[in-house]
């Protein structure tokens, strides 16, 4: 992961927070799950971010929010070569299939691999070469993006996606691993967790 990479990150984790910090007030004594994202770098020059946030202000910001395509808490998307309808049923397809690994790429630089495992959809990314370090898991619940496609067509409910992972019993969500570099975003119960 590049510095400028790990910049961004830190970047966009860190305007979340002040955005989130912005609608606090509002939420203030919600109990229930909390968003943690953590980005690490332990090499010369490392920076660090550390995001605690309530699902209750994410959802109170998707509410807020208002742009071109997103209002309402849902993302309205333009129609492209597959139309919604179509996306929902290959999703139901999906979802109703037996744990299975779908789709596997192997390069000489990487191996991507996209399954469906325990109620969770995954995706893991390793370097080729076993003497880097890089990788990246993202475990996502099946039930965040039955969520998410909840909305009316040409749009995707993410209110409804962070609702689904207020019920979601906690966990790792993205790990991502570089060198020196580690990003994690998890959700658990706790407004003060325990750092990676």
């Amino acid at each position: 992961m590049t510095k400028q990479t790990l910049g961004g990150v830190a970047l966009l984790a860190a305007a979340a927070m002040v955005a989130g910090l912005g609608l606090a007030p509002a939420m203030a004594g919600t109990e229930g799950k909390w968003i943690h994202i953590r980005v690490l770098d332990h090499g010369e020059g490392g920076e660090s971010v550390k995001v605690n946030l309530p699902v209750a202000v994410l959802e109170t910001m998707a509410d807020a929010i208002e742009a071109d395509h997103f209002s309402g808490g849902q993302i309205h998307i333009s129609e492209g070569n597959i139309k919604p309808e179509q996306f929902r049923a290959v999703w139901q397809s999906l979802k109703n299939t037996r744990d299975m690994e779908f789709v596997t790429i192997e390069s000489d630089d990487e191996t991507v691999r996209v399954a469906k495992s325990g109620g969770f959809l995954l995706m893991k990314v390793n370097d080729a070469d076993r003497k880097k370090s890089g990788k990246v898991d993202i475990k996502v619940p099946m039930e965040v993006v039955d969520a998410l496609l909840q909305a009316p067509e040409g749009q995707l409910n993410v209110k409804a996606a962070l609702q689904a992972l207020v019920n979601y019993g906690g966990g790792d969500l993205v790990q991502v691993t570089d060198g020196d570099s580690h990003v994690r975003i998890w959700i658990d119960d706790k407004s003060v967790p325990n750092d990676i």
